[in-house]
């Protein structure tokens, strides 16, 4: 398969005559190009930049609460879990807020990737973007994307100083991590949704049927 993989892919480069696709001459050409990329007609996002971004959060059919701080987020994830009749048992990632939180023991939190069978997973957005209510997730070691996709409800941790006002914003503070761009990369704006069937809007068809987000702001 890696083989036929590779044949293909060496196909499709030689089709587009751009040679090796790690070459000297196309490593310096994507790096100028990265270099001198600017944003262009960007639309006005006022401030305050939090109120922006929750809006655009709930009118894609998130759902969302605003903590004072790091304190009060597991009785946030509480009070949304016992509103939703969902069971109280837990997957949760890595993240410098998620690391901090201590779990109540009457909460049930595991530390592993997802299954279709897992009700809830709880992760921390690298970003919130105000022009469109959209989350930014990393993967990386114990913040695993199955989380993203596969339980019915997903709840997202965002500091509220990582909210940016352009998408454009997120990209240029992505290129300047030490450690280059993660694996993957994922743009969460509301919950899983589509209206291929009838034009009636499913939720659930590729993701999380619900998505709640908490801010903690303090």
């Amino acid at each position: 398969m890696t083989g036929a993989r590779s044949e293909i892919l060496q196909a499709v480069r030689s089709s587009l005559d751009l040679g090796e696709q790690r070459s000297a001459s196309r490593v310096e050409l994507v790096e100028k190009r990265i270099s001198a990329s600017e944003a262009h007609v960007q639309p006005l996002v006022e401030d305050p930049l939090i109120r922006r971004f929750c809006d655009k959060h709930a009118a894609v059919h998130g759902t969302y609460e605003r903590v004072q701080g790091l304190a009060e987020v597991p009785s946030a994830i509480l009070r949304h879990l016992t509103t939703k009749e969902i069971p109280i048992e837990l997957l949760v990632g890595q993240g410098e807020l998620l690391d901090a939180v201590l779990w109540p023991s009457e909460m049930s939190v595991e530390k592993r990737p997802a299954t279709v069978e897992d009700s809830v997973a709880i992760s921390e957005a690298y970003a919130g973007i105000a022009e469109t209510g959209t989350l930014v997730l990393l993967s990386g070691e114990k913040r695993w994307t199955s989380h993203n996709f596969l339980p019915d409800d997903h709840i997202i941790i965002l500091d509220s100083t990582l909210i940016v006002r352009h998408q454009e914003d997120v990209w240029t503070r992505l290129r300047a991590l030490p450690d280059g761009l993660p694996r993957v990369v994922n743009l969460i704006t509301g919950p899983s949704k589509t209206a291929d069937v009838e034009q009636t809007v499913q939720y659930g068809a590729h993701g999380p049927r619900r998505l709640h987000l908490i801010v903690v702001e303090g």
